[in-house]
């Protein structure tokens, strides 16, 4: 007994869950985030030059709403000793919860046949069950059927709430796209213009607000975005899925080419955003109330698509 005192006492020590960051559920924040990819460059050879200047800005604001403090996470991974504690916590519920049904199916079939009797008649049915009641008392069985549901109970228990998860609510956002991309090209088919190259300018501009997704219209709650955040008051983490745009980004293309295969002019046309960026996790800096933070990625790609993303957040509870 002294030794499962003592392991008690030094699991409460090594992770104590730190309630002074949860806030009421209801309570409201905004996530804010500001994606900026840059990338410039140039190659050149003797027969083709390729340059390129690019910048693409999304700002987004996602409105929050904190949910109940619960003992697991909606974000965060369960780690090997919480996986294990779970599953021997649901084996041991299925395990009890089957001896008490075992026990009672005697008591359950008796009182299946006084329904059957009585049919639709309820004073007969409660009158034949308080008999019922009466004669049976607490039998062995049914003590030891009792300690099962209690033990039922007590296996459900997964322990104190350890995590906090805030959900969206609302979201809007702001784009600018700004690009530049001029090729030089000795292609065969560029032999009788001046030098035997082909020259190509291309120009995409566009900025405004992020519209709604198009399940919007029948959807409305679709207009939310799936951001969250969730604070773990045991690690003192926050794990935060970034809200992201939820539509194409609209910009004009605007192309100058004397390419014998190519068309000047200007077009529409819609950029889609990656949809794939990964949860963040970052240790609390304070009280998870006012929370900020920056990660510079270097993203892999030819020429202009591979240049640098600049990932800035800030979430602040109200």
């Amino acid at each position: 007994m002294k030794t499962q005192m003592m392991l008690v006492i030094l699991l409460c020590v090594a992770a104590p869950v730190h309630a002074e960051l949860f806030v009421a559920a209801g309570a409201k924040g905004t996530l804010e985030v500001e994606y900026v990819y840059d990338a410039a460059g140039k190659t050149q050879d003797q027969y083709d030059t390729h340059e390129w200047r690019v910048k693409r800005a999304v700002n987004l604001t996602a409105q929050l709403s904190a949910q109940a403090p619960a003992p697991l996470p909606g974000l965060h991974q369960l780690d090997a000793r919480q996986q294990t504690e779970l599953t021997n916590k649901r084996a041991s519920a299925a395990d009890s919860a089957q001896k008490a049904q075992q026990k009672t199916a005697p008591m359950m079939a008796d009182i299946e046949s006084i329904m059957a009797k009585c049919g639709e008649d309820e004073a007969c049915m409660e009158k034949a069950i308080a008999s019922y009641g009466m004669s049976k008392g607490m039998t062995p069985e049914l003590e030891s059927a009792k300690q099962d549901v209690a033990d039922v109970v007590k296996a459900s228990d997964l322990g104190p709430p350890r995590y906090q998860i805030w959900r969206a609510t609302a979201q809007k956002g702001t784009y600018t796209i700004d690009e530049t991309i001029h090729r030089v090209d000795a292609d065969p088919i560029c032999m009788e213009l001046p030098g035997a190259r082909c020259t190509s300018d291309m120009s995409n501009k566009g900025a405004g607000d992020i519209s709604p997704p198009p399940s919007a219209k029948r959807d409305p709650a679709s207009a939310a975005g799936l951001s969250a955040l969730e604070v773990d008051s045991v690690k003192q983490t926050l794990m935060i899925a970034l809200p992201i745009p939820l539509n194409a980004l609209s910009y004009q293309q605007t192309v100058r080419t004397d390419d014998p295969e190519e068309k000047s002019g200007t077009t529409t046309q819609s950029m889609l955003v990656p949809r794939d960026v990964k949860p963040i996790t970052v240790a609390l800096a304070g009280d998870g109330r006012d929370e900020s933070g920056q990660q510079v990625i270097k993203l892999s790609g030819k020429a202009e698509e591979g240049g640098t993303l600049t990932l800035r957040w800030h979430f602040k509870a109200q």
